[in-house]
């Protein structure tokens, strides 16, 4: 899907949340395709450690990004390891406002977690992409990931939802600016996937979803990898759009 593009020239690009599930599939899909590929992590350095053996070449940093600055930061120190970037990924998500993760109902959530949900899942987005808009020397693709929860009156835990529905809209209001830089800006939204954020998923609503989804089962990790990887490195005309891997819920 991806060789072609990297045969003719080697895509450089930054993933934050690169130890998370979806953003370790990822990082895995970009560096097979040939990409040179950079990433951050916070907890997972076993995994940080395991895809820097794996890939060579492939390089990660430690950060928290429930801060603004360190994002910003260490994105441009990445974009310059590389030389540049071509493409942006933005794989980084706090599922819950309370600790340890679960699906906090509404008399749940914790008001600090729900600031801290939103620092991780949308302001260092943000924080990052603006960092890195100078490095796109050549064009390039930014790839956000929202949520079914944002976009879809679906029962969800409302710090989640709130934090997916502000990245639809981050992606629509980087479009234009962005654009005029050569740099696409999408949103991939995920239904429930076999792993990852959708583990602190109730048994019930896992039923649930399984009765309405039009394919009747729930989306594998790789499904949506390898869009995220055909956005970051084929995509040249799609932008300011959210596109829905629910299954047709």
């Amino acid at each position: 899907m991806t060789a072609g593009a990297a045969a003719e020239q080697p895509r450089r690009c930054v993933v934050l949340g690169g130890s998370g599930t979806v953003g370790r599939a990822l990082v895995a899909e970009l560096a097979r395709a040939g990409a040179h590929v950079a990433f951050t992590y916070r907890q997972g350095r076993e995994i940080a450690e395991e895809l820097t053996r794996v890939f060579p070449g492939v390089t990660a940093l430690e950060v928290d990004l429930a801060d603004p600055r360190a994002a910003a930061e260490a994105a441009d120190v990445l974009a310059r390891r590389l030389g540049g970037v071509d493409a942006f990924a933005h794989c980084a998500v706090r599922a819950s406002s309370i600790e340890p993760p679960a699906f906090d109902a509404l008399e749940e959530v914790c008001l600090d977690g729900f600031a801290g949900v939103l620092a991780v899942n949308v302001t260092s987005a943000f924080a990052a992409a603006r960092s890195l808009l100078p490095h796109f020397d050549r064009g390039g693709n930014v790839v956000l990931f929202g949520s079914v929860d944002g976009i879809k009156p679906v029962r969800s835990p409302v710090p989640y939802a709130v934090s997916k529905a502000a990245l639809a809209g981050l992606a629509i209001s980087l479009a234009k600016p962005f654009g005029q830089r050569g740099v696409r800006v999408n949103l991939i939204a995920p239904g429930v996937l076999e792993a990852g954020a959708s583990r602190t998923l109730p048994d019930d609503l896992r039923r649930e979803y399984l009765k309405h989804c039009g394919l009747r089962r729930l989306g594998k990790v790789e499904e949506v990898a390898a869009l995220a990887a055909w956005l970051s490195l084929e995509n040249t005309y799609v932008t300011g759009q959210t596109l829905v891997v629910d299954g047709g819920l």
